[in-house]
């Protein structure tokens, strides 16, 4: 077992101490690990847990400590914004969502301190009237089929989501907007009244979730700290939600890739038996795994990139078609569609006048 992984147990509860005595090349080795994976804020928990057991302290304590004060304050700010943000479309007239981000932070035993990004908020009604009203009040950036990046506060970006997420198979793509359609409701309807804005109800995160730790995965790659979000959107679930959740897994073509997960989850966390979907898929999940270490959060430290151009639309997408066949075995449909499906989303953003 690495030291990192046994800090992540530590921090989660599961492990009292390290299986050695740490030196400062220890300290910095997890230190850079954990910023890699964006979890710095989950895993200064073991940190302290260990310090006050008797570890040494690293020399570098009270700059991962001021990092995470930061984190918190950002998140104070994340949380007050998803609420602002939620009463203005309600004055519109639409109901909303908050997914991932804040909504999921709730799970944690410490929200402040996971890792937090953007607002990604889910708003009801279809994508044309959407756009025309987001265009008509505020700058609007990027468009995609599923979301926008909207200038709304000046300290917080925001995705905009017409739809949760999409696939690049046309066939599948059809299943997930029934699905969304199905569900839409009652995320809506989800508001709660102490934060002040819906979050997504236990079953849909959990169909949800893994479809964006899927989509991520194939575009540009993903981290601990999605895989952490899972974990415990996982054990916010009841016995028979796994079920529920993983028969519409099968239905939306995510089965396969829902059992490299369950490995990853755990190798990495120790998932009890009892809160995994499904049995775990130990070839396919390493092969996850080694994914994930290898390029961190959101692929950002992926070395294969180093000689692609990420300007370049081009260099990127020849880059991700030859890097998504690493995948075929647990995402066939996908990694065949999406050489055809992305410059055909290309002409269709031109066609529609999206930026």
């Amino acid at each position: 077992m690495t030291l990192f992984k046994e800090l992540i147990l530590i921090s989660l509860g599961k492990r009292d101490g390290f299986s050695r005595r740490l030196n400062e090349a220890d300290w910095i080795s997890l230190y850079t690990e954990a910023q890699r994976q964006a979890i710095g804020g989950i895993l200064l928990d073991g940190v302290e847990k260990v310090i006050a057991s008797g570890e040494d302290k690293p020399k570098f304590l009270m700059q991962w400590i001021s990092q995470v004060l930061a984190l918190e304050n950002r998140n104070r700010l994340l949380n007050a914004r998803c609420k602002e943000i939620t009463k203005v479309f309600n004055e519109l007239g639409l109901r909303s969502c908050v997914l991932k981000g804040q909504g999921v932070a709730r799970l944690y035993p410490n929200p402040l301190r996971r890792q937090c990004g953007d607002i990604d908020l889910w708003v009801e009604g279809n994508r044309d009237d959407i756009y025309k009203t987001l265009k008509a009040r505020w700058k609007v950036g990027d468009t995609v089929i599923h979301h926008a990046d909207v200038e709304i506060f000046k300290d917080t970006p925001t995705e905009i989501h017409f739809i949760p997420s999409f696939t690049y198979s046309p066939f599948v793509y059809r299943r997930y907007k029934k699905f969304f359609k199905k569900c839409g409701d009652r995320q809506f309807a989800n508001y709660n009244e102490s934060v002040g804005f819906a979050c997504p109800t236990p079953d849909f995160n959990a169909v949800y979730s893994l479809m964006h730790i899927f989509h991520h995965v194939l575009h540009e790659g993903i981290g601990l700290r999605q895989l952490l979000d899972y974990y415990y959107i996982l054990k916010s679930l009841d016995k028979e939600q796994r079920g529920q959740v993983f028969e519409e897994m099968r239905h939306l073509g995510l089965a396969k890739f829902a059992e490299a997960v369950m490995y990853v989850e755990q190798q990495m966390f120790g998932l009890e038996p009892e809160f995994l979907l499904c049995k775990p898929d130990g070839k396919t999940g390493r092969r996850l795994l080694a994914e994930i270490e290898l390029a961190g959060n959101f692929g950002k430290y992926d070395k294969r990139y180093q000689h692609v151009d990420r300007k370049s639309r081009m260099d990127v997408y020849l880059h991700n078609v030859k890097r998504n066949f690493v995948f075929f075995k647990f995402a066939p449909s996908e990694v065949l569609w999406a050489p055809i499906w992305k410059p055909c989303h290309f002409v269709w953003r031109k066609t529609k006048g999206y930026s």
